[in-house]
């Protein structure tokens, strides 16, 4: 018996393994990784080395320029920040450089230093430290880099420079951002020189890039519920912001379905739409769809965009006096998004969901193998108890045959 229960605890071990190598489309194909860290589902930022500074920066693909906070620079959001002199590396030139955001600016000088990124390293590598910044108080990260596709004055992309020093094979990079703040069994994730088929539960769809020198696409058109909102529009595909960003004619015009096909009394009220949800309930609130150049549709849900606070819905959209659509971390969490600058495309693969399954597995599994081993340990007590016992009586017996 007492084997037949240490052969039933090396099963649930057993059992666990097999969990682990049966997750679905184990294909791996990338060079590195780094977690990401997500902020109320706002902003995504990753720790970077700068010498031998540990600053953590935002991975964004609407701009083009790395830069990091310098210790001299007033800014009430940086947590950390740079500081030239203490690293015995670092060299600070005299050119001075200034970077306008949509909602901000920067300015600072052009620096050399060693950077290290995951497990990639980069010696002299080009960036800009900041002693200026105009409205960026609300980005929590100590800097920016730059994943964009334009040029900015001779500064190269961490991509283009990992490819060229043969440390990754493919210009290519993806994200997996989650949609659980600040959780760390759900850690959102930066793939560099490729992907992790772990993450997707589909093949990889491509749409091509529309403009040579941004990650923008085209859109055949926008739907809610199947009604056309807009066709023939470009959309930026942006890491970089937390919301998608409409031109003012359609936001006005997604303001008036709410309110006339959907009775939804809504307002826009600090840069969000928000609309009154008494009950909680978002499920009437359409669908919108998505469709791309080469017949490939991608779908928000009401729960992918909505926020409940109180008894408000909050709408992820806002807007803007651009022409194009920017479609940020609010559609990028619902997929696998890969950006590839040789073959000028952008993929998308639907999320897996193995990950909570896996979880729960393996918790079903640990409380097996602790009711395995208390089992163990009482049967190896009662046995102990038992030959104790048994000995006891055959001494007796001896005993008594004197």
């Amino acid at each position: 018996m007492l084997l037949y229960l240490l052969f039933q605890l090396i099963s649930a071990y057993v059992k666990i393994d097999l969990h682990k190598t049966t997750l679905p489309n184990s294909n791996r194909h990338l060079r590195n990784n780094l977690m990401i860290n997500n902020f109320m589902n706002m902003q995504y930022t990753g720790i970077i080395k700068i010498g031998e500074q540990d600053l953590e920066l935002l991975f964004d693909t609407g701009s083009s320029i790395f830069w990091v906070f310098s210790n001299t620079c007033p800014s009430q959001s940086k947590k950390a920040s740079f500081d030239c002199q203490s690293s015995p590396n670092c060299l600070m030139t005299k050119e001075k450089y200034k970077v306008e955001y949509g909602q901000g600016e920067i300015g600072g000088y052009k620096a050399f230093d060693q950077l290290q990124v995951s497990n990639f390293s980069v010696s002299n590598f080009q960036f800009l430290i900041v002693n200026s910044q105009t409205n960026l108080e609300n980005l929590r990260a100590d800097g920016i880099c730059g994943l964009g596709l334009q040029e900015y004055d001779g500064f190269n992309s961490l991509i283009n420079i990992l490819f060229d020093q043969h440390q990754i094979d493919k210009r290519i990079f993806a994200f997996f951002l989650n949609s659980i703040p600040e959780h760390v069994n759900n850690a959102s994730v930066l793939f560099i020189g490729g992907y992790d088929t772990h993450y997707m539960s589909s093949e990889v769809k491509y749409v091509k890039l529309d403009k040579a020198d941004s990650w923008s696409v085209r859109l055949e058109n926008v739907q809610l519920n199947k009604k056309v909102l807009i066709k023939d529009v470009s959309a930026l595909i942006d890491t970089g912001t937390s919301l998608i960003v409409v031109p003012t004619h359609q936001f006005t015009s997604i303001l008036s379905i709410l309110r006339d096909d959907y009775k939804q009394f809504c307002q826009y009220s600090q840069y969000q739409i928000k609309c009154s949800c008494p009950d909680g309930d978002f499920s009437h609130f359409p669908e919108f769809e998505f469709k791309f150049e080469g017949d490939l549709s991608l779908q928000l849900h009401p729960s992918d965009y909505i926020q409940i606070d109180v008894s408000v819905c909050v709408l992820s959209f806002t807007k803007s006096s651009n022409s194009y659509w920017i479609l940020g971390d609010t559609f990028i969490r619902k997929h696998v998004t890969l950006f590839d600058i040789d073959n000028k495309q952008i993929g998308f693969a639907r999320l897996a969901a193995f990950e909570k399954q896996s979880k729960q597995i393996q918790i079903n599994d640990y409380l097996y193998i602790f009711k395995v081993v208390c089992a163990c340990i009482c049967i190896a007590i009662a046995s102990i108890w038992i030959i104790r016992q048994v000995s006891c009586l055959g001494e007796a017996s001896h005993e008594m045959n004197k």
